[in-house]
């Protein structure tokens, strides 16, 4: 057996995904560690017998296995998502059965500016290939994609994405890792959709990081939901502040300190909102040297592209301003949009102010319309979404964010299906961070 959901098969015209009992391994993901030149978090799970799974890793380029290392996996039992209400591949309701233990290994001693593969054990067998690369190459590339809503009901859902971001990859074959700006999963308590998500080829291949969505935090039923969803689903660097280890991170790659956010915690009121800032603060301080560039992302969007309206910009301009924050990332809004550079509430020349962006959704099926802006025309230099309908209120938009960091610039590009399903290129736009 191994790591990944075993082949998928059609049964009464649904995507059948396989149960907990077939592997005894699943849910491999590779998420960054704080510093990903030399360190990476792997993370998994494994059935509850399973109290010796470890971890097989070496280069790449070493082909034959002969130079590998291994590490012991440390474990939690877990059983925050069964018995969950949820629904089957079938559509079938059902109750979620996730019982199983919670693995986390943190490689240390790597080399940087290298691509790593590994293999999870079990007590029989051992996972398909995985693999990432580590940072400390001048530049270095990451697909940015967001809101896949990973149902597995609606297996086009990932398929969507799955086919964006290999669009992506044909652009920047060299791409280095994918990020997220959240709603990854329909709902985060349902534990058979992050294990489908995380059998997709992204996740075997790539580092993988990620911002806790409203979805990913939220259950079927019953109201509420638990930021533990998220932090269980993942293995995220527990450098957040208190409550939000696991959930609110930061990690250094190249010469970027990304801090992530979570906004099911912050739109809690302004206190919530201010412990989240002084916890950035505080990293950006403790970590000065270490990097040139920060880079800031949660879920919930800057702007409104429908129209243009200010919302959680508002929020955080002050605080990109005082700390230089580079570039602020977000979703949830469906649709993709780019800011000027801003500071002061003003445009400002490349290099001297926040660029703000939105990632489109990528499932092809929710999202909203780009409308007329009436509001911070000044400010909006790039919105697109989809204008196919899949019903009366939501458009097919399938799209994600090629990001290229490079000391003196960072160059993105839109790439986006159109309606025949072609891969397109949009807004390809380069900051100038030196200046000129």
């Amino acid at each position: 057996m191994t790591s990944s959901l075993l082949p998928v098969s059609l049964f009464c015209g649904f995507l059948c995904v396989p149960t907990l009992a077939d592997a005894d391994v699943y849910s491999i993901v590779a998420n960054p560690a704080e510093d990903c030149s030399t360190h990476m978090n792997i993370g998994w799970q494994a059935d509850l017998d399973e109290t010796n799974s470890r971890i097989i890793y070496t280069a790449k380029s070493d082909t034959s296995w002969t130079h590998t290392s291994t590490a012991q996996g440390k474990f939690e039992r877990s059983d925050i998502f069964d018995g969950n209400n949820s629904k089957k591949p079938t559509g079938e309701d059902w109750k979620e059965e996730a019982k199983f233990l919670d693995y986390g290994v943190t490689l240390s001693g790597l080399t940087p500016d290298t691509e790593y593969m590994y293999k999870v054990t079990g007590k029989t067998n051992e996972s398909t290939v995985h693999y990432f690369k580590t940072a400390g190459a001048k530049e270095f590339t990451f697909v940015w994609i967001s809101d896949i809503h990973t149902y597995t009901p609606i297996p086009s859902r990932v398929k969507n994405a799955n086919a964006v971001m290999e669009a992506a990859m044909k652009i920047e074959p060299k791409a280095d890792f994918v990020f997220s700006t959240g709603d990854i999963v329909a709902w985060g308590g349902s534990y058979s959709f992050w294990r489908y998500l995380f059998d997709q080829p992204f996740a075997k291949d790539y580092m993988f990081a990620t911002v806790i969505g409203n979805h990913d935090w939220m259950r079927r039923t019953g109201g509420g939901g638990s930021s533990d969803f998220f932090r269980v689903a993942l293995n995220n660097p527990t450098n957040g502040y208190a409550g939000q280890e696991g959930v609110c991170y930061w990690f250094i790659y190249g010469d970027v300190l990304f801090l992530t956010f979570n906004n099911e915690l912050m739109k809690r009121g302004p206190s919530e909102e201010e412990a989240a800032k002084t916890w950035a603060a505080g990293v950006i301080e403790k970590q000065k040297g270490k990097y040139q560039k920060i880079f800031i992302a949660e879920h919930y969007q800057w702007f409104d592209a429908r129209n243009g309206r200010s919302s959680w910009y508002d929020h955080w301009k002050d605080f990109c301003d005082k700390y230089n924050v580079t570039l602020a990332l977000s979703g949830n809004n469906h649709v993709y949009e780019r800011t000027v550079p801003l500071r002061a509430d003003k445009v400002v020349a490349d290099g001297q102010g926040t660029v703000y962006m939105e990632a489109p959704s990528s499932d092809g099926e929710r999202g909203v319309e780009a409308g007329k802006l009436t509001m911070n025309t000044d400010k909006l230099a790039f919105t697109y979404s989809s204008h196919e309908h899949s019903n009366k209120t939501e458009v097919k938009t399938i799209g994600c964010v090629l990001v290229r960091v490079s000391p003196k610039a960072i160059t993105t590009k839109l790439v986006y299906l159109d309606e025949n399903h072609a891969a397109q290129v949009a807004d390809e736009h380069v900051t100038r961070l030196d200046g000129k």
